[in-house]
């Protein structure tokens, strides 16, 4: 159950920070509910200082730093709420936090309440235990509707036919956001289009610096093999109740493209979360951004969200590398989006290790099935082959063997083949195959998916189908 801004006005909470995109709306929606409670409610900034917000004007001279304010705060006899927008970067301050902690029995005692409206969620460790944390959600599909309303009346047009489009399309935009977007599109050629709304949206990618976006045209056809993995992920895409997978396996055999492809092949984009972008040298920033990139994969849902080897971007998970903690906390912020997030999400996840692999990160309910991506059965890398071959112009009759090759294997073959204008058996001799170079790695990897996993192709041909079946791992494909 969800408990109101008013309830904890009621019950007496002097410090409440409120985490929003919109302290305009946040402002004005809980203040709305403040008055309800006979409440005062005043506003503050550095620039303004304090303001009431009803109009009127104050009695005394206006406080207009962070210290003075937090004493203003405590005088008086009427019940006060002050809303301080960007609190955050003053709870950096030393002063602040003492003035905080000084005032706090204050405030508690005569009815009064601080709200922090802040971007980020960034609380020092001496107040972490004072702040009570409320999330202020994005505007909902009754509210965007509201603006849309607004905006088509505006431009003199009618409500366009495919609203329920637009409104997806809008959906996780704040309402300045969603306001220009749908001014934007109202004047397009075509009004109202929802891919206008959309590449408004996707601005959002494009100012995390921790995501990438791609909007592929290329689909499963451009992948050799993997037929159960790609049966089993066009069943559950779009489902709202589809977590995602976890692929597991060897290098260049198509993991990564797999990814990219099922965004086309589902007709949504593909976001791709880079986990070394995530940490920095600041405390708590990691964790910071790591929200805010999720908050983004949520806000363009539906989507599917690929985080590449993974076992590296959580590699001091289990403490054993010294990070101060930070990809423990990482993990633990990940987990809690996976397991809570409602939005339509599709994640999909790629590892070439296990053996560090944090082990709470495979437990049941995390994904919705875990997958093996082995080399090539020989039917798959004829199909990889022959994508590759028509891709480069390659006519060469003669086709060498290339038993145990992946799929990035065979486009190198084919590319070098086209670069040097040398048949493919000339052009074998520039390339040294993993599974000669990392024999006994792949053993390995493969007899600890052999009951763990599922694989990722169809069952192999005769002449590999003994070894391939007690190995576990059957796949292929193709990767960038």
């Amino acid at each position: 159950m969800k408990i109101k801004f008013k309830q904890y006005l009621q019950a007496g909470y002097p410090a409440l920070y409120v985490h929003t995109l919109e302290p305009d709306r946040a402002e004005k929606e809980l203040a709305a509910e403040a008055k309800e409670v006979d409440c005062r409610c005043y506003s503050w900034d550095l620039i303004r200082g304090v303001r009431p917000l009803n109009g009127g004007e104050l009695n005394e001279q206006v406080p207009r730093d962070a210290v003075s304010t937090l004493e203003w705060l405590a005088r008086g006899n009427e019940n006060k709420v002050l809303f301080a927008w960007n609190f955050h970067q003053s709870l950096a301050v030393m002063n602040v936090i003492q003035a905080i902690q000084n005032n706090l029995d204050n405030w508690k005692s005569g009815g009064k309440t601080l709200v922090s409206l802040s971007s980020r969620l960034q609380i020092p460790l001496e107040l972490d235990r004072t702040f009570t944390v409320l999330d202020f959600d994005l505007p909902d599909r009754e509210r965007l509707s509201s603006i849309l309303s607004d905006v088509a009346e505006s431009a003199k047009l009618p409500m366009p036919n495919d609203t329920a489009a637009l409104l997806d399309a809008a959906s996780g935009l704040t309402n300045f956001e969603a306001e220009n977007a749908f001014a934007l599109s109202a004047i397009h050629p075509q009004p109202f289009s929802w891919e206008v709304v959309s590449s408004q949206k996707a601005q959002m990618v494009k100012k995390n610096a921790c995501i990438e976006i791609f909007y592929g045209k290329e689909g499963f056809d451009t992948i050799g093999g993997l037929e159960n993995l790609k049966a089993f992920s066009l069943k559950i895409g779009l489902s709202p109740l589809a977590r995602g997978i976890l692929l597991l396996g060897l290098q260049g055999c198509g993991k990564s493209h797999f990814a990219k492809a099922l965004g086309a092949q589902l007709g949504i984009p593909t976001l791709a979360l880079d986990f070394g972008k995530v940490f920095t040298s600041l405390v708590g920033e990691s964790e910071e951004r790591m929200r805010r990139a999720l908050a983004v994969a949520d806000a363009m849902a539906p989507c599917v969200l690929f985080i590449d080897e993974l076992d590296k971007g959580l590699a001091g998970a289990d403490g054993a590398v010294l990070d101060g903690g930070v990809s423990k906390h990482l993990l633990g912020t990940f987990l809690t989006w996976l397991n809570d997030r409602t939005s339509r999400v599709f994640v999909i996840a790629t590892s070439n290790k296990i053996d560090q692999f944090p082990p709470e990160l495979l437990r049941a309910e995390r994904w919705d099935a875990i997958f093996f991506v082995d080399l090539p059965t020989p039917t798959e890398r004829e199909a990889i082959l022959r994508i590759y071959t028509e891709q480069y112009g390659i006519t060469d009759a003669e086709i060498p063997e290339l038993h145990a090759w992946s799929g990035a294997e065979i486009k190198s073959l084919c590319r070098i083949a086209s670069i040097t204008k040398s048949s493919l058996k000339e052009a074998m001799k520039y390339i040294i195959p993993l599974s000669k170079s990392m024999g006994e790695k792949l053993a390995t990897i493969r007899e600890w998916a052999r009951n763990r996993t599922i694989p990722a192709s169809l069952a192999a041909g005769e002449g590999e189908k003994s070894q391939r079946r007690l190995r576990g791992g059957v796949s292929g494909g193709s990767q960038n």
